[in-house]
């Protein structure tokens, strides 16, 4: 599921990686990892129904918002993923607007 995701972002046409940028392009570029376990419920001692939780950093050069809602629509329209917007943040050292998300994908 998270390389299905990590394609559906990289459809939007923003440049995303799943490891953080040695030199980051000059403008807008994206991140997205997969940080651990989400959501999961146990019974009988079992583990019954589990997902996977992560992150999508955007990074943006300019005040413009076209490149999240991208990301958004992207995101609602991935089958099995809920999110939500953390934060954002405009970045001093590289003058970027960085969004993140916190998204979850069902495993089981």
């Amino acid at each position: 599921m998270f390389q299905e995701l990590t394609d559906a972002l990289k459809a939007t046409g923003i440049p995303f990686e799943t490891y953080a940028w040695a030199t980051a392009p000059s403008g807008t570029y994206g991140v997205v990892s997969l940080d651990g376990a989400g959501d999961t419920v146990f019974a009988g001692g079992h583990c019954t129904n589990q997902a996977v939780q992560g992150t999508v950093d955007l990074f943006v050069n300019g005040d413009t918002v076209a490149p999240a809602h991208a990301v958004q629509e992207a995101l609602d329209g991935f089958d099995g993923c809920a999110w939500r917007l953390n934060s954002v943040q405009f970045e001093e050292d590289t003058m970027l607007v960085h969004w993140e998300w916190i998204y979850q994908l069902e495993m089981m």
